[in-house]
């Protein structure tokens, strides 16, 4: 089995963690693939089993990042397409997606190669944006979640809400944020909004910082459209698919949000069930925050 590493060197110094990880899956029966333009960088310290090349001609399989949440999610952003399966090793705060610990790394990597982990197939977003003529201004993909949320200067957004057709609501306020279950632990729960099991196939809707004396959140069903319409305004808003840069915004464009039809697969190796693992994390994260 093909097992690619793409670590993000400003967590990993000097890609300490990627050289010690390529040396665990390799003596344990793995075969490991660097990205082609670290072979300048990395040939001279890894072991000349470990080639470097483009994943996808490489047969990579497995998909793993170093570094925290968003080095996960720009890693899936770029390999999204391969149909391999995630998992990451954690350089970032706490880590929400990235479950292995630099700590932990003999032990875990050990148990990926002998196949002794669970797949999570996690739902993914299909963001499209038109303009007010109907004409597509650009398409993405996200894992966690696209927010649309108030510009460079902070004048009020103003949404129009659509499930399935119907219009729900008229939003003042910060912003809307649409996530998936994955992101449901991310932005949307310091929103506000509820947890959802991972493998779930809702998509949430939670206001930002809702100017209204009610601020709902909403749950739409796997197969429903959220359509999103901007109105006007004095400081164009930003959408971002899971905080990547995107089209920029005009009066009365709209944004069409729907379930993406391939999921994401994740490899888990956790024995904690999710919320008890949400709840441990939440904790770290303020102590974490306190220390650093």
């Amino acid at each position: 089995m093909s097992y690619g590493i793409v670590s993000n060197n400003t967590r990993d110094t000097n890609y300490e963690v990627a050289i010690r990880a390529a040396e665990i899956i390799t003596s344990s029966g793995g075969s490991v693939v660097f990205e082609k333009e670290l072979s300048d960088v990395l040939k001279d310290r890894v072991s000349s089993d470990v080639i470097f090349e483009d994943f996808s001609k490489a047969g990579v399989k497995t998909v793993i990042s170093i570094g925290g949440d968003g080095t996960f999610l720009a890693v899936v952003a770029k390999y999204r397409n391969l149909g391999a399966e995630f998992i990451g090793i954690n350089k970032g705060s706490i880590g929400f997606l990235t479950e292995i610990s630099a700590q932990d790394m003999d032990k875990d990597l050990s148990r990926l190669v002998s196949g002794d982990y669970k797949t999570i197939s996690r739902t993914q977003l299909a963001i499209e944006v038109y303009n007010q003529d109907g004409e597509l201004k650009g398409r993405d993909v996200c894992l966690n979640d696209c927010m649309i949320v108030r510009g460079v200067r902070p004048h009020v957004t103003k949404l129009e809400l659509y499930i399935d057709g119907q219009k729900v609501e008229k939003f003042y306020g910060d912003g809307l944020l649409v996530s998936t279950a994955t992101g449901s632990s991310a932005y949307s729960l310091a929103a506000g909004g509820p947890l959802l099991m991972p493998d779930m196939k809702d998509m949430l809707v939670t206001p930002i910082s809702s100017h209204t004396l009610y601020g709902l959140k909403y749950v739409a069903g796997p197969d429903s459209v959220v359509k999103i319409v901007v109105d006007d305004f004095e400081t164009a808003p930003i959408i971002c698919p899971d905080g990547r840069e995107f089209v920029d915004l005009e009066p009365l464009d709209y944004v069409v949000i729907t379930r993406y039809s391939e999921v994401l697969k994740t490899a888990t190796l956790k024995t904690d069930n999710f919320f008890s693992d949400v709840r441990k994390k939440i904790v770290r994260r303020g102590s974490f925050y306190e220390n650093s």
